[in-house]
């Protein structure tokens, strides 16, 4: 056929086209599913690397994780407690991205310690990075996280998406997922090889209950730091940076603590607590060697900011405790009380060597605005680079009368000194009585 007759057809055809009274729009092609063993999944595995921490290339890991690509021209995501050590102590650490048998060195460009993310930079292209999913999955479908389990093989494992969790100023992607040791800073992904999120961490106290940063916090951090990437080894500057964020989540969960708030009632007692963004549960138990009753509130944040690998901050807990007695005079049940609280000390922050100060602990009485007397202990610690962030933590008790006496305990984990006296003082002028 010739080139007229070509010419010829093709303006049938386009002339066809354009009178069908309903013509056909094209519209980009629906991704598939992943079946096992799909290009799109051997796609995403093979962006997949392992980041070790150690004093040198051939030497033992102190720290490892995952990573994964998120630009050809030598950019990968992980988690901020993955290269933690690396960053506190540079002298001592350094990063290395495993590729192979060839240990490449790897610097951190950009971070977001509250949300868990490092930016790493290598000297390296790389033929294709990943791409992020469209939008986040239904709940209860299948979704897939990559990464190097217990430092063995690289694996995928399988899952279901459980929905979005937020709790104050932070964010997670809730997983039915069995992540182990060493997946963190892998990526989770969807059944079409889109990337939902960077796998973090799994609930000690759970089966498969794990969790997993949103893809949209990794595309805000790739937004701040794309175009001006930067490394310095100067301690001060990167403590600078840790403090201004931790600056900026504390401020958050101080609007939060000092907002609008609900009731606690137990057993004759009114007490405020945070009305948003806390779990809280209850609790009876009676000791008949003892012989009194404490009822129980704990009410605590379900985030925490992995300030290092082996220290959260920027969290709180509070604990309401309604003790009273049938059976003992004033002076027993005094006696009583006295016995059930020990020296006080702190219960969810141990100071941590050359991270934190040692404790600084004092005990005052304090007179409440409803006339309520207590005794009150606390106890304060700083991080040592971070200027004007302390871990608070307080336990108050009212003098007990009429067989009865309400202990409220706390702790504020990375909050400035400001901020935790006056959320502590808040509390405490809230304790009244029932009918007050």
């Amino acid at each position: 056929m010739n080139a007229m007759k070509l010419t010829q057809r093709m303006q049938q055809l386009l002339l066809t086209l354009l009178l069908l009274p309903n013509p056909t729009v094209w519209a980009d092609p629906v991704p598939l599913p992943l079946p096992n063993g799909s290009r799109q999944m051997a796609a995403v595995f093979a962006q997949v690397y392992q980041i070790k921490t150690a004093t040198e290339a051939n030497a033992p890991k102190a720290a490892y994780g995952s990573c994964f690509v998120v630009d050809q021209s030598g950019l990968l995501v992980t988690n901020y407690h993955v290269v933690a050590y690396a960053l506190q102590d540079p002298e001592k650490y350094n990063l290395y991205l495993m590729d192979g048998d060839h240990a490449l060195p790897a610097a951190v460009v950009a971070f977001d310690a509250i949300n868990d993310l490092a930016l790493l930079k290598v000297s390296k292209t790389f033929p294709k990075s990943v791409s992020f999913a469209r939008e986040m999955p239904e709940s209860g479908a299948k979704i897939y996280s990559i990464g190097w389990p217990e430092d063995l093989n690289k694996s995928v494992i399988e899952g279901n998406f459980n929905g979005l969790m937020t709790a104050g100023p932070y964010q997670k992607l809730q997983m039915s997922i069995p992540l182990n040791p060493g997946m963190s800073g892998g990526p989770t992904i969807d059944e079409y090889g889109g990337v939902i999120g960077v796998n973090v961490s799994l609930r000690s106290d759970s089966q498969s209950l794990a969790f997993a940063v949103p893809a949209a916090l990794v595309k805000a951090l790739l937004k701040k730091a794309r175009g001006s990437y930067s490394h310095s080894d100067d301690q001060d500057a990167f403590a600078e940076e840790v403090r201004s964020q931790l600056e900026v989540v504390q401020e958050k969960l101080t609007r939060l603590l000092r907002g609008p708030t609900s009731t606690v009632i137990l057993d004759g007692w009114r007490a405020d607590k945070p009305a948003q963004m806390v779990q809280c549960w209850h609790g009876d138990e009676a000791s008949a060697q003892t012989m009194v009753t404490v009822i129980t509130e704990h009410c605590y944040l379900p985030g925490s900011a992995p300030v290092r690998a082996d220290t959260d901050t920027g969290t709180f807990h509070l604990r309401y405790q309604a003790i009273s007695t049938t059976r003992l005079n004033a002076w027993q049940f005094l006696h009583q009380i006295n016995a059930m609280i020990p020296n006080f000390g702190f219960q969810y922050a141990e100071p941590a060597a050359g991270f934190t100060t040692k404790l600084n602990c004092s005990e005052t009485d304090f007179l409440n605005t409803h006339k309520i007397h207590m005794r009150v202990q606390y106890c304060v610690n700083a991080y040592v680079h971070y200027a004007e962030a302390y871990n608070i933590e307080f336990s108050a008790i009212t003098l007990p009368k009429d067989g009865r006496a309400l202990q409220l305990s706390g702790s504020f984990l990375g909050f400035s000194a400001r901020n935790g006296a006056a959320i502590m003082r808040s509390l405490l002028n809230s304790i009244r009585p029932e009918g007050a």
